[in-house]
């Protein structure tokens, strides 16, 4: 049987995805540095890929879903097939492709991602159409594709042409054991054989190397970076679509027949915004008749109880928020700041919000993402934490000011309006709620 990360089968042999790329220790290769990276990564197969004096390591390593299956004879590595093919020309270039008969559980449509950076593999995924912008990111990068309509001016290639670039460089090859453990568990061997005091010390060793095997197995790092590298792509919201909910925001009507508008809270979670309404004489007829592209749904007394709110209603309404990463592409602040920095920045800024008669709340920060076996208080360079930040009773005037003026670690979720006067803009009550991300070394 083969592994699923198989993205399609050539004359020449199966293409394979989903390879970490690293570089290697001191940056060159090496027996020394290959065995270094096979025991942090427990990879048994690697690809080398070389361009303009960069090198990188492609590393396989087995996952959950390839149990009893075996890697396939002859597997070349996609994406330094791309990168052997283009590297030279596009240095920054990526890759998309579909996954030949590759579906997830949903069945939707699985995409082979490549992304170059400076000539070398960065990103080797496969992922659901969904996924593919998120993945690419938001830099502009030449684009070899199948489909010219998704991509306009991209290079039409497909999976024959994709292999062209394989050849010796894009085959995997297993990573040889390193001798030196071998030699010397012959050596304890041969000790202990001598006398009963080498006996002793075998098993000594050997219940060392147990205890190493057991905290190999309990260690946080992989297990934490990898959570991370699956969430990092809904880490923030673009920024020009929660100013484009605030505009909807201001347009829309505070008054309907029979009707007055309450409240507004747009939530980028449930992309959507609900607006409330309270009943000055008219009836759900006129909602639906003022507001037909909206959804009514009929407010309850109490939660849970079935009996409907005759003086009130809600309509809800689309509000598409693209998600993106905050560590990858062009504007992602790398490293995210450290908590003591971010507050540094944005603290004086905040403080004259405050003065301004502005709520301001910044909640305690934790490690984001929170994965099983990963302590709390772990730390890493990689690693990031988030809290809650909010701001209320902003003025009508003042909210895109609030919401533009941070930086990019503070990311918003949600914006509510209240109402206190349904003529008057210059008295509406804006509160906005958010997320800020900062490093945790």
């Amino acid at each position: 049987m083969s592994i699923e990360r198989v993205v399609a089968e050539t004359a020449a042999g199966p293409l394979l995805a989903g390879l970490e790329w690293r570089l290697p220790a001191n940056g060159k290769h090496s027996k020394r540095a290959l065995f270094e990276a096979k025991s942090q990564t427990d990879s048994s197969h690697f690809v080398l890929f070389e361009f303009n004096g960069e090198v990188r390591y492609g590393l396989y390593k087995e996952g959950l879903a390839d149990d009893n299956k075996t890697l396939p004879k002859g597997a070349m590595s996609a994406a330094a097939c791309f990168a052997h093919l283009v590297a030279q020309q596009a240095p920054n270039a990526a890759l998309v492709l579909p996954v030949v008969d590759g579906s997830d559980e949903l069945g939707e449509q699985q995409f082979l991602v490549v992304v170059l950076e400076d000539g070398v593999p960065h990103i080797d995924a496969v992922v659901n159409e969904m996924a593919v912008r998120d993945t690419i990111g938001s830099e502009e990068r030449p684009i070899w594709a199948s489909n010219d309509i998704k991509y306009p001016n991209c290079e039409i290639v497909d999976f024959d042409w994709l292999v062209k670039g394989g050849a010796k460089v894009a085959k995997l090859q297993p990573i040889p054991v390193n001798p030196l453990p071998v030699i010397l568990a012959a050596g304890a061997v041969s000790v202990a054989l001598l006398a009963w005091w080498g006996i002793q010390v075998k098993q000594k060793a050997d219940e060392t190397r147990r205890l190493a095997e057991v905290a190999a197995q309990n260690d946080p790092v992989p297990r934490y970076l990898d959570a991370l590298a699956m969430q990092v792509v809904n880490m923030g919201t673009r920024r020009e679509d929660v100013l484009g909910a605030l505009r909807d925001i201001f347009a829309d009507k505070v008054t309907l027949p029979g009707w007055q508008l309450s409240s507004i809270e747009c939530v980028a979670v449930q992309q959507q915004c609900r607006l409330n309404w309270l009943r000055r004489g008219g009836t759900f007829q006129d909602i639906k008749a003022a507001l037909p592209d909206q959804k009514l749904v009929i407010v309850t007394t109490q939660q849970g109880n079935d009996v409907p709110a005759l003086d009130a209603a809600t309509t809800t309404r689309a509000w598409p928020v693209r998600r993106e990463s905050l560590l990858m592409g062009p504007k992602g602040p790398t490293p995210l700041p450290t908590f003591e920095r971010a507050v540094s920045d944005i603290g004086p800024l905040m403080q004259e919000w405050r003065t301004a008669g502005l709520r301001v709340e910044i909640k305690e920060s934790a490690l984001w993402p929170a994965v099983d076996g990963v302590p709390l208080q772990f730390k890493h360079p990689s690693a990031v934490r988030r809290g809650q930040i909010q701001i209320e009773a902003v003025p009508g005037p003042f909210i895109q000011e609030v919401l533009e003026a941070v930086p990019r670690w503070i990311q918003w979720e949600s914006v509510r309006v209240d109402l206190t006067d349904g003529e008057a803009r210059s008295l509406l009550n804006f509160k906005a709620t958010g997320n800020y991300y900062v490093s945790s070394p």
